[in-house]
């Protein structure tokens, strides 16, 4: 099980900040919605949401492909 935390949140035997960071945000922004819908039995709008969750994986990758760019990451 170890074993499979630690590849499913590292990248190269490297801590990724962009795995880490969208599951944290992927589970407390279900956490959130699953309240609002308990209590107003309507599902909210969840463009907001999505933009959060996808531009922290986004901005990480973006800061990798940067660094193999200019030569500061193999």
């Amino acid at each position: 099980m170890m074993k499979f935390l630690n590849e499913l949140f590292s990248e190269a035997g490297t801590a990724s900040f962009s795995r880490v960071g969208t599951f944290l945000a992927l589970v407390s922004s279900c956490s959130w919605v699953s309240a609002i819908v308990w209590r107003t039995n309507a599902l909210p709008s969840l463009e907001g949401v999505t933009f959060f969750i996808a531009s922290l994986y986004g901005l990480g990758k973006a800061g990798e492909t940067a660094a193999k760019i200019l030569g500061q990451k193999q």
